[in-house]
């Protein structure tokens, strides 16, 4: 019951004031995160590409795998519309909405323009998932799931249908009043979306004047935009951290013990939140150093630098992960340093694997779970080494087929047939990914041919022999793939002496 509160599921809507300190381990951080505001299902009709399509969503973390151009992106934007009335429902948010360009086109009739016309019936998006408090939930002790819809009829409209998803407006509204009631501590769900360009479109710098707003909602701002906020991060930190000095330099001046603040839970909150997820790379410690007026960070062979001089995938994950946890931590403050590892909600992120090292993408996912175990995470991906990480009941396949007639589009979901966590990511690229781990280059084609003339005994004749030298010339003598050559031949070797051995074996 006391979690149903905590996050604001109480059937009288009243709020109480927060008793004692539940710091629990991180399967109980989860699965409290499980009874606040999830997605489990999502359908659109006629959005984007999609005539059609149906996803279900595991709990905690969902990793959609297709090619380029099969809607994967398509579908974190549906997400975010879908949540838009929630956020809209903020004082310092404004919600995601369906545009004329989302509803899907296609081909009228066959011509030599290839005339295209809009769907009839415009865009429609229906979300299935627990929206604590709504009418279904109250119904009953279990976490029963709620169907919300947003609708756009055509392109001459212009607002986004919210009639059907006035449990999640209500849900929406009953934080806000929380947010503004002075001494409640309710838990708000982050809502967050993080695209691809994420570490080149900055949004606009906020004002100074703003950076001392105390409201808990300055989390919800701009937190369906794909941009990052990177730059705003930078300077609550910054605040964050001047204010933590300004009490360190008061107390010494008073001569008086060090009092830690609630800016130094809010910097921890961040700081270890950061630092989970980039310590692959080598890196830890980020702080607001004054000195250089700069966001750095510290490595034990590169020293203290600033993060502007880092490497993009390194920029890109301090950039979001802080982003993230600076969010949550805004918004859930009253939970001091352990804001971005109890803070719920969704987190939307595309291309989870962008511009990080291999073995950075096979540790990210755990990572970020590690980080933020409270949050359920849906990310795409086109690496086989995230997925390597990944459990099967968490990766959703997109296949699409086009129909040569009418130019439609059928996309299907599904899971992987066989476990994928614990794979190694070569096998992962050929059985999910349908990519032959294999490139078509000729050199390729002059190992298998090569191979082939070995099975047979055919390696030292001509043409085996001119294969042979264009292989050691492209790869070296001492190349792995020159010596399983010589291991199959070796093979061969033993094979052919075998049944004379055996015939000239006395019994």
């Amino acid at each position: 019951m006391w979690l149903r509160w905590r996050h604001g599921q109480q059937v009288d809507y009243g709020f109480r004031h927060r008793s004692g300190d539940l710091m629990g381990t991180q399967d109980n951080i989860a699965s409290a995160g499980i009874n606040s505001l999830r997605l489990s299902r999502l359908r659109l009709r006629d959005f984007r590409c999609f005539e059609t399509i149906d996803i279900d969503f595991h709990p905690r973390l969902t990793v959609l795998v297709a090619a380029n151009g099969t809607g994967k992106t398509s579908i974190l934007d549906a997400i975010a519309v879908a949540f838009g009335p929630y956020v809209g429902a903020f004082d310092e948010a404004v919600g995601k909405h369906l545009e004329p360009s989302d509803i899907r086109q296609f081909r009228a009739r066959r011509t030599t323009t290839n005339e295209m016309e809009y769907a009839p019936q415009g865009a429609r998006i229906e979300a299935t998932g627990v929206i604590p408090g709504s009418l279904p939930d109250q119904l009953s002790d279990d976490l029963l799931p709620t169907i919300w819809r947003r609708h756009l009829s055509s392109t001459t409209k212009t607002k986004t249908s919210i009639k059907d998803a006035k449990e999640l407006v209500s849900y929406g509204k009953r934080m806000q009043e929380a947010a503004r009631t002075p001494d409640t501590e309710v838990v708000l769900p982050l809502i967050a979306y993080y695209g691809t360009g994420r570490l080149w479109q900055q949004k606009k710098l906020t004002d100074a004047k703003n950076i001392q707003r105390t409201s808990r909602t300055v989390g919800y701002t701009d937190c369906l935009d794909p941009a990052s906020s990177y730059k705003s991060f930078v300077q609550w930190f910054r605040y964050w951290s001047l204010n933590a000095k300004e009490a360190q330099l008061k107390a010494l001046e008073a001569g008086v013990s060090i009092a830690k603040t609630e800016f130094d839970d809010y910097i921890q909150s961040v700081s270890r939140a950061v630092n989970a997820c980039i310590q692959p790379a080598g890196w830890s410690g980020i702080q607001y150093s004054f000195t250089r007026d700069a966001l750095v960070a510290r490595h034990e062979q590169f020293g203290e630098l600033p993060v502007e001089w880092l490497s993009d995938g390194i920029r890109n994950m301090i950039g979001m992960v802080a982003d993230i946890a600076f969010r949550a931590t805004k918004l859930n403050g009253h939970l001091g340093a352990q804001a971005a590892q109890e803070t719920p909600g969704v987190l939307l992120i595309d291309e989870v694997d962008m511009h990080l090292h291999p073995e950075w993408q096979q540790v990210v996912l755990l990572n970020l779970t590690e980080a933020f175990p409270a949050m359920q995470l849906i990310v795409t991906t086109h690496s086989p080494q995230v997925l390597s990480t990944v459990s099967s009941d968490s990766v959703r396949i997109l296949r699409t087929e086009i129909d040569p007639e009418t130019c439609s589009r059928l996309t299907s979901v599904s899971e992987p047939q066989w476990q994928t966590r614990g794979v190694a990511s070569s096998d992962l690229l050929a059985r999910i990914m349908g990519v032959d781990p294999v490139p078509n280059v000729p050199e390729a084609s002059w190992v298998s041919d090569y191979q082939a003339l070995i099975q047979q005994n055919l390696h030292e004749q001509p043409e085996g022999v001119e294969l042979r030298t264009k292989l050691e010339s492209h790869f070296g003598a001492d190349h792995p793939i020159i010596r399983e050559c010589e291991r199959q031949i070796r093979l061969q070797v033993i094979k052919q002496r075998l049944p004379r051995d055996l015939g000239n074996r006395e019994y």
